[in-house]
This record gives C-alpha cells, sequence and structure tokens, in this order.
C-alpha cells in the first residue's frame, strides 16, 4: 500500500508541495534590502542633482544673488551652532502645529459629514470652495487685523488658510469609499460611531496622509507670511531681517534649516505614522516598475 501511495504521487505535486513546506528564502530579504538601497539612493541622488544645479547658477549670478551652495550651508551650521535656532524654531513649529491641528479636529469630521449626508455636503460646499479660493496672503492680513501681533493671529491664519483644502481632500475620499462595507455595516446594525471608526476612517488613511502633508507644506507658508508682518521671533521674522541686510545666503541659511526639519518631521515622524496604520493593507507592485 505504501508503495501505491507513493505512486499516486505526481513528481511535480510532491515539489510543490516542498515548495509550500519550504520557509520563506532569505533572498526575498535580500532583494527587499536591495530595493530600499536603491531607492534611498536615488532620493540622496536627487538632491545631489538640485546642489549640483545650485552650484552651476552659483557661477552664472553674482554672489548676492546667488551664494555658493557650501558657503550657505556653512552659515546654515553657524545658525544651528547657536542655541537662538532652536527657539526661532520651536517658536515657528508651535504656530504650524496648532493651527495645523484645528484644521484637522474641523475637517475631518466636516469632510465626513459632507461625503456621507448629501444635505450637509449641499450647505457646506459653496463656503468650503470660496475659503479655497481666498490667497492665504489675504486670511494672514485678515487675521492680524482681527487679533492683532498675537499668536492667536498666527493660529487662526494657518488654521483658516489649510482648513478648505483638508475639508475637500477628506469630503472627496468619502465619496469614493467602497458603498458595499456600508451596506453591509447596515446589516450588522453598526452605529454611527462604529460605521465611522470601523468602516469610514480605515479607508480614509490614504487621504488623510495626502491632507496632512499638503497641509503642512501649506501651513509653513503661512505661518511664516505672518511673522513677517512684524513678529519678533519665528524663522519668518529672521528671514525678515536677513532681506533688510539684502543677505541672500542669510536668508537661503533659514529657510533650509526649516526644510531640514519638515523633511526629517516626513520621513520620520508621517513616514512611521503611515507605515504603522496601513500594514494591514496589501502592497499592489503589479504597476510598478
Amino acid at each position: 500500500m505504501e508503495k501505491q501511495d507513493k505512486a499516486l504521487v505526481v513528481p511535480g505535486e510532491a515539489e510543490s508541495f516542498d515548495r509550500e513546506d519550504a520557509p520563506v528564502r532569505p533572498s526575498r530579504k535580500a532583494a527587499s534590502r536591495r530595493k530600499a538601497a536603491w531607492d534611498n539612493s536615488l532620493r540622496i541622488g536627487s538632491i545631489v542633482a538640485i546642489f549640483f544645479i545650485w552650484w552651476i547658477l552659483s557661477l552664472i549670478f553674482p554672489p548676492t544673488l546667488i551664494p555658493k551652495p557650501w558657503e550657505t550651508l556653512a552659515e546654515a551650521g553657524a545658525i544651528i551652532s547657536t542655541g537662538n535656532f532652536f527657539v526661532e524654531i520651536g517658536n515657528t513649529l508651535r504656530r504650524v502645529l496648532v493651527g495645523f491641528g484645528l484644521a484637522m479636529a474641523v475637517s475631518i469630521p466636516l469632510g465626513i459629514l459632507m461625503g456621507t449626508l448629501r444635505r450637509m455636503e449641499s450647505f457646506f460646499e459653496p463656503p468650503v470652495i470660496l475659503g479655497l479660493t481666498m490667497p492665504g496672503l489675504i486670511w494672514a492680513v485678515l487675521m492680524i487685523m482681527f487679533f492683532g501681533l498675537t499668536e492667536t493671529s498666527a493660529y487662526a491664519a494657518v488654521a483658516i488658510t489649510i482648513f478648505p483644502m483638508l475639508t475637500i481632500s477628506i469630503w472627496q475620499g468619502t465619496k469614493s469609499i467602497d458603498k458595499d462595507l456600508i451596506d453591509m455595516s447596515n446589516v450588522f446594525q453598526a452605529t454611527p460611531v462604529m460605521k465611522i471608526v470601523e468602516v469610514i476612517l480605515p479607508q480614509l488613511i490614504s487621504h488623510i496622509l495626502a491632507a496632512i502633508r499638503y497641509g503642512l507644506g501649506l501651513a509653513w507658508k503661512v505661518v511664516v507670511v505672518v511673522e513677517m508682518f512684524g513678529f519678533s521671533n519665528g524663522v519668518g521674522y529672521q528671514v525678515v531681517r536677513g532681506f533688510n541686510v539684502f543677505s541672500m545666503k542669510t536668508v537661503l541659511a533659514w529657510a533650509l534649516t526649516f526644510l531640514i526639519v519638515m523633511i526629517l518631521i516626513e520621513f520620520g515622524l508621517i513616514g512611521w505614522f503611515e507605515r504603522s496604520v496601513t500594514r494591514w493593507r496589501p502592497r499592489v507592485e503589479a504597476w510598478r516598475r
């Protein structure tokens, strides 16, 4: 009987069974590491290309307009080496994060309501679209005129400027979610809170992450404008000081330091958050080359 059982096993099937029982080959991990190293090399290469173009332009234009890259990096290093840098960058980041947090706290629930309830969509669509078309500079001026040169004006200017864009991202994302899952939640008699937490929010992760990136990028532009109008601290204030003495090197150095901080936030904090909340989602790499 044992010989007959062995004879019934096709050699190809036996090999397939062996493959299934075999552990994951280490070559797959090695390929993943090579891919990550290649991606990081491309990112570094893009930064090197930017500095190369900057260096070429510095050879064409006078130093008062475009200083050498290493001179600007040296100025940025001198700024970072002083304790003043952390105070100034801390003030600016506080205004960015507080204004951004206020906008997110309102835009996420409003965007979900607009995407799920037609009456809410019809009522809030005109003000959201009108707010999106209003330039951030005008919002900054209005908030300073209303609140004066206070921290409240900076928080309000950032929140009101980025709020429409965040709301539209969440709103459109909610309209594109899988309706079958909503119907399934109705069958299981899920409460409205359970629908939002268990069905809607997991499908909105990509839209929320995109809104976070766009919102932070726009928030720092607005807060620098607000600081330029008369604040006595912050990156915008330091940029104005460099402009008053027509020091392009100082202006670029302060801008470069803040860009470095925002890159660390993007690839560190936001990147870690994205990997954590999307770990359950399968990767689709078939069309990417």
